[in-house]
């Protein structure tokens, strides 16, 4: 099972799926860990350039796309092979999300990447885009191109009308990481419940 978690830049992806990982294996679930840009060449070529230049959108598009093609083939599929539950934080929907709010069309992102397969959960955090700026400015560092205000209120306007379109789970993430950890968890283990019982 592919699960994603998406959500804007200071949602709380990494904290969050850290903490759900821990509950899960302790649970004795078959956990792969995993993130975009991806730690292969395409996706270290993605955190150096895409990430920081001002290029063309559709030319980050790109990048994320053969990035996650690459991702997919390496690293996601084979765990899913092994049949392990394959938690990603970021997948197709941050793409759409924040190529989506800099002018790219969403139907050219989504043939882009028709290659690599919708996940079977996809989860949202959701937090408002200045609460999200201030845990980023909190983490130190250099910012990248995509943490700014206008940005991160355009990607959270469409990661929300996809939600609602597509019926992806929106967990409230401005609560503290343990609340939202719980959440998450919980909707994990439901779908792997029904899939287990569709399997039956």
């Amino acid at each position: 099972m592919l699960v994603a978690i998406e959500g804007i830049d200071g949602s709380g992806k990494s904290t969050v799926i850290g903490m759900v990982a821990d509950a899960l294996r302790k649970e004795g679930i078959g956990l792969y860990v995993t993130q975009e840009p991806s730690s292969g060449e395409i996706g270290q070529l993605v955190r150096r350039w895409a990430l920081q230049r001002s290029v063309d959108p559709h030319v980050d598009a790109l990048l994320f796309a053969a990035d996650r093609l690459h991702h997919y083939v390496t690293e996601i599929a084979p765990a899913l092979r092994r049949g392990e539950v394959v938690i990603t934080e970021r997948y197709l929907e941050s793409s759409i999300a924040y190529q989506g709010a800099l002018g790219v069309d969403t139907e050219w992102i989504l043939e882009i990447n028709r290659h690599v397969p919708w996940p079977d959960l996809t989860i949202v955090l959701d937090v408002d885009p200045g609460e999200a700026l201030r845990r980023v400015a909190a983490r130190g560092g250099r910012p990248d191109k995509y943490e700014a205000l206008h940005v991160l209120a355009r990607a959270r306007e469409i990661l929300a009308r996809r939600s609602l379109e597509l019926g992806y789970v929106v967990v409230d993430a401005s609560r503290e990481p343990g609340a939202v950890a719980l959440d998450v968890a919980e909707h994990i283990r439901k779908k792997l419940k029904a899939r287990r019982h569709a399997d039956a």
